[in-house]
């Protein structure tokens, strides 16, 4: 339905306004085209990236006792 909209009131545009319609369709094309490219970082490479050494050695193994408290595995 807006598609249709759009062309009713594209058809009505002169030419010159067209091509600035086509140049920002284009340009608006090209945005999505490199937010899609796959040398955005992915959202694990994102959390790698901010991740931090906090000095806790055994952290895999009692991350319940440094999240909930509970006992320390030996």
């Amino acid at each position: 339905m807006l598609a249709r909209k759009l062309k009713k009131e594209i058809e009505t545009l002169p030419v010159e306004v067209l091509r600035e319609v086509e140049d920002f369709i284009k340009e608006v094309k090209g945005k999505r085209e490199i937010k899609n490219r796959e040398d955005t970082p992915h959202v694990f490479d994102i959390i790698l990236n901010s991740a931090m050494d906090v000095g806790v050695k055994d952290w895999a193994r009692n991350h319940d006792h440094y999240l909930y408290g509970v006992e320390k595995r030996r």
